[in-house]
């Protein structure tokens, strides 16, 4: 895992700063990492104090499928204090809870530079453009009102970039005053973290294009009532998906895969799970992304069965009432012949598994994907603590939709996603929708 800038690669590295890194992967068991879940476990162990984590529970055998899940805890948080993972080992669903924990911790407490100014005051070619700014549509934001920006690294222009101190902070701002504002809804997209600071680059470019996708999709299934594309389970050829697929069956647990990839075209999974004899139970979800499609789906099913268990354990602290009443008459009868009757007409085979064997190659791709859509910025902010030495990172991408927050309104690549969908439409139809 060298950094040298010197060192002969095929690759040419990628710059975060003065710096420029390499990470080659180790370890491809449902997921792509520079070293085994048993190692990355063994090197945050000593750490997860200091994060204040204290508990890391194995939940598995409170569900009957037997996917490793795990939840952690950290009583004092002064935001979420659950978090969860899951992974085909109990070493890789620990790590996978404690690492989303570590993610919490670092983003509640970053120690990034930051500037106080108004976006007109901010130097022109280190600014995020205007029509592009992350945060709530119609909200506060004024390019002539001071801000609080945080400094990051723009890895399309190889430059220092300030975006909002609330897109890339989980609390406040870097000052305690009274009266300061934030125009940006918090949340944790793009924060990921990793045994190599490029495999944390990487899972959060994942994560925003993940995010991007399902917004574009979610968006077009509501204004264009058109289906979201269900996968031919019977056609993926992967294993690993087969073997997943087989537990669900034993279980009574049904699972529906989605299609979700959008114009962008990195492989993108959404997955709904249900019971297959008992109505009121639940129904579940989960996504994936990643550019070997095996990998995406793994998250995808995975997740959706961390999902079942969080619900199942009751100790997530941003799951309200309205959230457990939603997802409990979410498998109703009706709801379930709904989503049956519509065809699987997707092939498990469609995309080619384009994933490298290092992270510098995969984030190469992942940007060139991103500027063939017109993306021009994909910020990325540091937010490793020295003392931990558990690289830590939130990846900003100006232009890129995110979460669907109470009050969300569409951006512009829904709203061009669903137009192109219509277009089709109207192609193939000969009908203007």
């Amino acid at each position: 895992m060298s950094d040298s800038a010197s060192s002969s690669h095929a690759e040419p590295g990628i710059r975060l700063g003065d710096a420029v890194h390499r990470a080659a992967k180790r370890f491809f068991i449902g997921t792509h990492r520079t070293a085994t879940p048993e190692e990355t476990l063994a090197r945050i162990t000593p750490h997860l104090g200091r994060c204040g984590i204290t508990r890391l529970a194995d939940v598995t055998g409170l569900d009957r499928l037997g996917i490793h899940t795990v939840l952690g805890h950290r009583p004092n948080s002064p935001t979420l204090s659950g978090s969860a993972g899951k992974g085909f080992s109990l070493a890789a669903a620990t790590v996978s809870a404690a690492m989303e924990a570590i993610e919490f911790h670092h983003a509640e407490a970053i120690r990034l530079p930051y500037t106080e100014a108004s976006w007109n005051e901010l130097p022109a070619d280190a600014r995020i453009p205007v029509d592009r700014l992350p945060g709530t549509k119609n909200g506060s934001f004024r390019p002539d009102r001071p801000e609080f920006w945080a400094w990051g690294w723009d890895l399309m222009t190889d430059r220092p970039v300030a975006a909002p101190w609330t897109s890339v902070a989980l609390l406040g701002n870097p000052v305690a005053r009274p009266g300061l504002r934030s125009f940006y809804a918090m949340g944790t997209n793009g924060l990921a973290s990793g045994n190599h600071i490029l495999e944390a680059v990487a899972a959060g470019l994942y994560e925003v294009i993940e995010r991007d996708s399902v917004a574009c999709w979610r968006y077009a299934a509501e204004a264009l009532r058109w289906p979201t594309p269900r996968v031919a389970l019977e056609t993926i050829d992967s294993p690993v998906i087969q073997d997943l697929l087989r537990r669900f069956d034993e279980a009574g647990i049904r699972p529906l895969l989605f299609d979700v990839t959008s114009d962008m075209g990195v492989p993108t999974y959404m997955a709904m799970v249900y019971d297959r004899d008992v109505r009121k139970t639940g129904m579940h979800r989960g996504y994936g992304t990643h550019l070997e499609p095996a990998v995406a789906m793994s998250r995808a099913l995975t997740e959706a069965v961390q999902s079942r268990l969080v619900l199942i354990a009751g100790s997530r602290d941003d799951f309200f009432r309205r959230d457990l009443i939603r997802n409990q008459n979410a498998d109703g009868t009706a709801e379930i012949a709904a989503l049956e009757s519509q065809p699987a007409t997707v092939d498990g085979r469609r995309f080619a598994n384009l994933a490298t064997p290092t992270f510098e190659g995969d984030i190469a791709l992942l940007l060139n994907v991103l500027r063939r859509a017109g993306i021009e910025q994909a910020l990325v902010f540091d937010l490793t603590q020295p003392e931990m030495d558990i690289p830590v990172v939130r990846v900003v991408v100006p232009g890129l939709e995110g979460y669907n927050f109470d009050f969300y309104a569409p951006g512009a690549r829904p709203l061009a996603f669903a137009g192109a969908l219509k277009a089709q439409m109207a192609a193939h139809t000969g009908v203007v929708a």
